[in-house]
């Protein structure tokens, strides 16, 4: 009898057995007096409550409950389990996805009736130590917890069937389970426990079906002597992936033949053969993974078909030889195959388009060559044969193909990219980076802009303008750098979820348009080695997740904007770059398209792992005039300063010393003038810094701290500036000897007394000479003579020389 009514008409029914609430706020002036009424009770289910830790302790009460499952119950802090000791007719016990902050009371260890114990998904803590005595338990899960210890504390449970530890921080060795002869799962993932490769202490586990040990450590074991020399069980499922050196490919494996689920990934086997009799003897295997195994060798086929193979991943290897040609015919009932970062050579095997359900194919980062096969799968499709050799046009039999993500980068093909293409209504992810693709992005693109969330095709020969129907919404990341396109950006103003926008390098001309601002999710600007001009739209500033500016080598002009100082994001958790392509039931397809950034004078490609971390404002080689803003207090994550390279004149800012983060700093080939600001000194990071061909003066840093490794390039060229690293010595009073004394923190010539003097220059010496003519008069006469003589000169000249001749 299972009841679910209203809690006020419980102490009626004295003699109920089973009670279940769900989703019943409880009230202890409620409840507590109506637990007291069912001593009776034997099954008591709580679903979904939110319940005071009283009335959880007042369970205790209920002395004849056998079954008591608690799941998804929130409780206060203030939790203690001391009530639940008095339940000793318990036989099944589940306190499930509860997230309580409790510890286990050593008198847990008096429940020696339990049978099914389930406290998974909370967040108990401490020892074991309780559960030694609990010698009748068949079914144990106390995983996703914070228990620690040894697990020596289980050897006893010799009745356990399913033994589940995972994610806690259990340490000790496996050895210790070599007493459980009635287990049959064992999940222990997620741990610090000591696994040998061999697993010769489970060898005695004659009922042993499933074994997951991932993330713990992996160790050689080959010396050591054991009872039973080989297994007497016969696994369906095996995962020990991450980490340690594993010594040679487990031997006991060859011993099995009952195998559905292998996952041995990321275990150093020492260059061990690709063991090829686990695919040979295990006719039910249906997933196959030993991704960076160490193995080498070639990859062979069993001699007779695997259809229930759906997964095979051997990526990350160092297999070589040719990928056999009969794979479709012998594995056609994949849905991911990965055998990328591997050694393989030859073409791709045509009989691939025989996987009628492949998902994910990734022969990516090999030596293949050849062309791409005419006859491919046609559902649903992730192809990635990026980095290769492979040549020739994009196939027209691709068209048909429902593909999600297409990665052909960096290889040799070329020819035009087919028109087709903006037929494939859900592809997400485009990239043909660095090919040789010529011609016209094509206006069908257009056709995308409810699907595409990347696009990649930088560094290949395309020309032509952007079409200006191009704005997907679905836009997150463009990179259309290192090509030939021209003309203004007339794309990309209604793509409002771009996070990424690399345009450089290509012959782009106008404006920096000021729809811009509307991109609120730009992360990463770069427009450089471009043809841009104009001033740098202060749109720009409206976009507060900015993290990269890049627009050097164009022709910009005007000043800088000093709100743009304002706008690089202070906060690099802010920065957007969700680099999946694809993520779902068929496995992940990852997206990791660097960007070229100029950082300590080298240009370098960061990949989207370090872009989260960098941040920065390149401005140089352009015709930018002005002082520098001042405005750098609340910025101080900025890496990477650059404003090299224009007109910019007036002071350094001494508020450059608050952005206390900064490795790059250059400042170079300006007109700048005065002292090097002392604050400069604070900057515990800056490893690069160049004010070299200014106009400053006064004496350099001192050489402490970081600009003890700055050598004379950083200041060459400010022919008034003095002091170490440069061979010009100060005077004592800190001058330059070569400068004047009344040089100020203006620059070595005060402007003031210069217009003075100049002006004061053409009124004096007008006066002297009429002065001198007045009182001699032969100097006079001379004078006009002269005067005269010239006047005419030069009438005579212009007369016979430059005038036509009808006006002579």
């Amino acid at each position: 009898m299972v009841l679910n009514l209203q809690l006020q008409s419980l102490d009626i029914f004295p003699s109920l057995k089973t009670l279940s609430l769900e989703g019943v706020r409880m009230n202890r002036t409620i409840i507590i007096q109506r637990w007291q009424n069912l001593t009776n009770l034997k099954e008591l289910t709580l679903t979904d409550l939110s319940c005071t830790s009283n009335i959880i302790q007042d369970i205790g009460t209920l002395t004849s409950l056998e079954d008591l499952v608690i799941d998804g119950c929130d409780v206060d802090d203030n939790l203690t389990l001391h009530g639940f000791c008095e339940l000793r007719k318990l036989q099944t016990l589940a306190i499930i996805n509860s997230y309580w902050n409790a510890s286990l009371p050593e008198c847990f260890s008096e429940l020696t009736s339990l049978k099914y114990l389930d406290i998974s998904y909370n967040n108990f803590s401490g020892n074991i130590s309780m559960f030694k005595n609990l010698r009748l338990l068949k079914y144990l899960d106390i995983s996703s917890n914070n228990f620690f210890g040894d697990i020596s504390m289980l050897k006893n449970l010799k009745l356990l069937e399913y033994l589940d530890l995972r994610s806690n921080k259990f340490s000790g060795d496996i050895s210790y389970f070599m007493s459980l002869t009635s287990l049959r799962e064992l999940w222990l993932s997620n741990n610090n426990i000591e696994i040998p490769s061999s697993l010769a202490p489970l060898f005695n586990l004659s009922k042993l079906q499933k074994l997951y040990a991932d993330n713990n450590t992996t160790y050689n074991a080959e010396t050591e002597m054991h009872s039973v020399d080989t297994p007497t069980f016969q696994l369906r499922s095996i995962s020990l992936s991450c980490c340690g050196d594993g010594g040679s490919f487990p031997q006991s494996l060859n011993h099995q033949h009952d195998l559905r689920d292998v996952d041995l990934s990321n275990i150093n086997f020492k260059g061990d053969q690709f063991p090829n009799w686990l695919l040979e003897n295990n006719k039910k295997l249906e997933t196959l993974n030993l991704v960076n195994s160490s193995l080498s060798g070639h990859f062979h086929l069993p001699s007779t078909s695997r259809r229930g193979l759906s997964r095979l991943d051997v990526s990350s290897n160092s297999l070589d030889g040719n990928i056999p040609n009969e794979i479709g015919a012998k594995l056609p009932s994949l849905l991911v195959l990965n055998m990328s970062n591997n050694f393989f050579g030859g073409g791709i095997p045509i009989s691939i388009g025989d996987m009628i359900s492949l998902k994910l194919l990734d022969f990516s980062n090999h030596r293949l060559s050849g062309g791409i096969p005419r006859h491919l799968p046609m559902g649903l499709f992730i192809f990635d044969v990026s980095n290769n050799q492979l040549f020739g046009d994009i196939p027209s039999s691709m068209e048909s193909m429902s593909l999600l993500a297409l990665d052909l980068s960096n290889n040799t093909l070329f020819g035009g990219i087919p028109r087709w293409m903006g037929t494939m209504s859900y592809l997400e992810v485009l990239l043909m980076a660095n090919n040789h693709f010529e011609g016209p992005i094509p206006v069908e693109f257009c056709e995308l802009n409810y699907s595409l969330k990347f696009l990649d095709l930088s560094a290949n020969n395309l020309s032509g303008s952007l079409p200006s129907c191009f704005n997907s919404l679905s836009l997150t990341h463009v990179y259309l750098s290192r090509n030939k396109l021209e003309g203004p950006i007339t794309s990309f103003f209604n793509s409002s979820g771009l996070v990424t926008l690399d345009l450089s390098n290509n012959h782009l001309i106008g404006n920096i348009p000021n729809w811009i601002g509307s991109l609120s999710t730009l992360s990463y600007l770069l427009i450089n080695n471009n043809y841009f001009e104009g001033g740098i739209p202060v749109q720009l500033c409206e976009l507060h997740l900015l993290r990269l500016i890049d627009v050097s080598s164009n022709n910009l002009s005007g000043t800088i904007p000093p709100c743009l100082m304002n706008t690089i994001s202070n906060d690099s958790s802010r920065a957007y770059f969700d680099n999946s392509g694809y993520d779902g039931s068929i496995g992940s397809f990852y997206v990791d398209v660097p960007i070229k950034f100029t950082m300590k004078c080298i240009s370098y490609f960061y990949k989207a792992t370090v872009l989260t971390y960098l941040s920065g404002i390149d401005l140089s080689c352009n015709k930018l005039t002005g002082e520098i803003p001042h405005q750098f207090q609340h910025y101080r994550d900025i890496i990477v300063l650059n404003f090299s390279h224009n007109s910019l004149i007036g002071p350094i800012p001494p508020t450059l010393a608050d952005l206390s983060q900064i490795e790059s700093l250059d400042l170079s080939h300006n007109h700048l003038s005065g002292n090097i600001p002392s604050q400069l000194l604070g900057l515990h990071f800056l490893s690069f810094f160049s004010v070299a061909y200014n106009n400053l003066s006064g004496i350099t840093p001192q050489m402490t701290g970081q600009f003890a490794t700055f050598e004379e390039s950083s200041y060459l060229g400010n022919l008034f500036l003095c002091g170490e690293p440069l061979p010009k010595n100060c005077s004592i009073d800190g001058s330059s000897s070569s400068m004047p004394k009344n040089a100020t923190d203006k620059g070595f010539i005060d402007m003031e007394f210069f217009y003075a003097s100049f002006v004061g220059s053409y009124i004096v010496m007008p006066l002297c000479i009429a002065m001198v003519l007045y009182i001699n008069p032969y100097w006079r006469q001379a004078w006009f003579y002269h005067v005269e003589a010239a006047t005419m000169s030069c009438y005579y000249f212009v007369l016979d020389h430059i005038l036509p001749k009808r006006f002579h």
